[in-house]
């Protein structure tokens, strides 16, 4: 017996927003800051009340000073902190690190110019070490872009990729048919696969030059991915959101942003959905490199029917999204962490196919010092976990009208970025990916590797 083609179809369809998610996850780890959140504040101003006395005795006290200024920026006084970094300055000019830290904490304060200025200086000496022109490479063409009226940033990678279980197959040979044991069909039993893909994104940002800050925000994502073997999975994404993003009051780092959306998708190089859509996010950015985004989003899908999933359409319908992502530094330097916290109500024509998910995302991202091609260029490695739990609102009679499908979805893994010359790299990504169920149509387990170049710009 066969397990069912739409339930095959419902899970291609969480494998999409599996793809969305992973690639926006990788994508933002490469964005955030990386000073340290703060330890007691209580006990740190203690502290730097303390070594603001010894450096008023021992104004050339460059150990106290550099103290003094990361703990003021732990807790927020970047103007204090800046002060102390200049004295250091004073004392001894040929600190390449010490203008680094200046120009970080001018382009935190919004002030590029002065920013660009010490990146500049920390990068001109004869014994820079290599980290630190990595990093200021990368500063100076975010001031560029922050500068222009028209800010543009884009990513693009193609390669290879094998799944052990490239159609979602399960676990075990027997499954529940019309409510009963059954022997699977060998046309669905688990089959590994490679696939070619190739995959791009785009960040635009027009800014108005208004005193409010006001800029118009477009993200595009594309992919395809085709199968050597299992042809019918050929799968292909095109999504956009525009929007404005107003800030909300002055200097409080708080933003809203809201936007329209739509994509499309093939499966099989056949329409499977299209889909149309509105929501809006409110960011909050906090002084020590944190940041809250909370959003809701609502979802029109439409799916059409083809020659291989003849019943698509049973899976059209509405999703609502209500989601919270957080990021921010971690106390170890060159780590920061981002988590995104989800649920999603999914309507469908056939009531079996509705369900509600819960879902957290986690990545840790770690950046450091290439040791091969381009020694300036920074990499970044990224573990990665996520855990779903989705309840579906009826029993389906095709598989057992006795039990309501119930999963729960694990993934793992880890992602090494490298910037190898100029703006060309190379991307590895591991993973596994687990599923259990109270149905045994739908246990199964995946493990990925894909890797291949990439170029950004």
């Amino acid at each position: 017996m066969q397990r069912g083609k739409p339930g095959a179809g419902q899970g291609r369809g969480r494998i999409v927003a599996a793809i969305f998610a992973l690639a926006l996850a990788v994508g933002a780890g490469v964005a955030h800051a990386e000073q340290p959140l703060p330890d007691d504040p209580a006990r740190l101003r203690a502290e730097a009340d303390l070594l603001f006395k010894q450096i008023l005795v021992r104004p050339n006290n460059l150990d106290a000073a550099f103290r003094y200024a990361e703990i003021e920026t732990r807790l927020g006084d970047f103007e204090a902190a800046i002060g102390a970094l200049e004295r250091m300055l004073f004392y001894n000019p040929n600190l390449p690190r010490v203008k680094l830290e200046l120009g970080l904490l001018y382009f935190r304060l919004g002030s590029y110019e002065m920013a660009r200025s010490y990146f500049e200086a920390a990068s001109s000496g004869p014994n820079v070490p290599d980290d630190v022109r990595g990093r200021v490479a990368s500063f100076l063409a975010e001031i560029d872009r922050r500068l222009s009226a028209s800010q543009f940033a884009a990513f693009a990678q193609t390669g290879f990729r094998y799944q052990t279980n490239a159609n979602a197959g399960p676990q075990s040979d027997i499954v529940r048919a019309l409510g009963q044991d059954a022997t699977l069909s060998s046309q669905f039993r688990r089959r590994g696969d490679w696939n070619w893909f190739i995959t791009g994104s785009f960040h635009h940002v027009f800014d108005f030059g208004d005193q409010r800050g006001t800029v118009w925000e477009t993200d595009g994502v594309a992919y395809y991915a085709r199968q050597f073997q299992v042809t019918t999975l050929n799968l292909g994404i095109v999504e956009a959101s525009t929007g404005p993003r107003f800030a909300i009051g002055d200097a409080t780092g708080l933003s809203f942003h809201p936007y329209l959306l739509a994509n499309d998708v093939t499966l099989g190089d056949r329409q499977y959905f299209a889909t149309g859509g509105a929501g809006g996010s409110l960011r909050y950015l906090m002084s020590f490199g944190a940041a809250v985004e909370p959003l809701v989003e609502f979802r029109a899908r439409s799916f059409a029917n083809s020659g291989p999933y003849p019943t698509a359409t049973n899976q059209t319908g509405d999703q609502t999204i209500v989601a919270v992502g957080v990021s921010g530094p971690l106390f170890l330097d060159n780590f920061t962490w981002q988590a995104r916290f989800s649920y999603t109500n999914d309507t469908a024509h056939y009531h079996p196919y509705a369900y509600d998910q819960f879902g957290i995302e986690l990545a840790v991202p770690y950046q450091f010092t290439g040791f091969i091609g381009d020694r300036s260029r920074v990499w970044t490695f990224a573990p990665f976990a996520s855990f779903f739990d989705v309840g579906y609102a009826a029993a389906d009679p095709i598989v057992d009208p006795a039990v309501k499908r119930h999963d729960q979805l694990y993934r793992f893994g880890a992602t090494l970025d490298t910037a190898l010359w100029r703006n060309f790299g190379f991307a590895l990504t591991l993973e596994y990916d687990r599923t259990n169920s109270n149905l045994p149509n739908y246990r199964m387990s995946d493990f990925i590797v894909s890797g291949g170049p990439t170029v950004r710009f």
